[in-house]
């Protein structure tokens, strides 16, 4: 099976200025193999395209990035009121706030458009809670740790749910608006984890809906014909990495394909 890379996202409106969704633990590794996320030679050496960085939850997966981007430069980042709580909560990330005017912080809302440049970002609320780390500041208001994403520019739009606990008529609704749809694809089944370590949380319990099976989200987003359809997301114990597996085959025969480092949408 190919090694693969925490997940990491980035958009941009114009090839110009990039918009990171969450920073990742591996995103040192990620700007590197990226030319269009390097400092350009017309601002010094630096200098970064990097313009912001919008935070779905609180995850370690999703924010410890950031500890990589320290160096001084500003950053802005864009998260609830409660994922700005819990890490400004934390003392690591007051590695963020050493000089003045380092850090800004922009607070988004569950179904409240902001701009990204020329891309209209939605954040959607989902069902979750904090991770247990951070478990004390969780107040249980929707989407207040948990969100998908929805962008707009140009008459496009584009789905990111990394995280999907369940696919409810609203979702089938988005997706089926959407040209692209880039969905949870953490874990092929249920009691994948479980069957790993006998004291592992299923799939569904850490708000994880798997691929497979008769209520996964192939089954359930069969309906859902319009977009092209991605899962991202991959768990190291998902059997979809391996091209030659019969779950991967059953992926692809099923109109859906599974993302790669370096996977690309123009």
């Amino acid at each position: 099976m190919t090694p693969r890379l925490q997940t990491q996202a980035a958009l941009s409106s114009n090839g110009k200025r990039w918009f990171l969704i969450n920073a990742s633990p591996d995103l040192r590794f990620q700007i590197e193999a990226n030319h269009e996320l390097h400092p350009s030679p017309d601002h010094g050496q630096r200098s970064t395209p990097i313009s912001g960085i919008v935070l779905t939850g609180a995850d370690l997966d999703q924010v410890l990035g950031l500890l990589l981007l320290r160096e001084f430069q500003p950053l802005t980042i864009y998260a609830t009121s409660l994922v700005r709580r819990v890490l400004e909560s934390n003392p690591f990330f007051k590695m963020l706030t050493r000089v003045p005017n380092q850090l800004s912080w922009v607070e988004i809302s569950p179904n409240t458009p902001f701009l990204l440049d020329e891309v209209t970002c939605t954040p959607i609320p989902l069902p979750g809670s904090l991770p247990l780390y951070a478990r004390e500041f969780d107040t249980g208001e929707p989407g207040q740790a948990s969100l998908g994403l929805a962008f707009e520019s140009n008459g496009r739009r584009i789905a990111y749910t990394p995280s999907l606990p369940a696919v409810t008529d609203q979702w089938k609704a988005l997706y089926e608006s959407c040209d692209a749809i880039l969905v949870d694809g953490t874990f092929w089944s249920d009691d994948e984890l479980n069957r790993t370590h006998s004291d592992a949380p299923f799939a569904r319990q850490i708000g994880h809906l798997p691929i497979g099976g008769e209520d996964g989200a192939i089954a359930l987003l069969r309906t859902v014909t319009h977009p092209r359809k991605v899962f991202v997301h991959i768990n190291n114990t998902n059997p979809v990495l391996d091209r030659q597996s019969a779950e991967y085959a059953f992926v692809r025969d099923a109109g859906w394909e599974v993302a790669s480092d370096g996977w690309r949408l123009n």
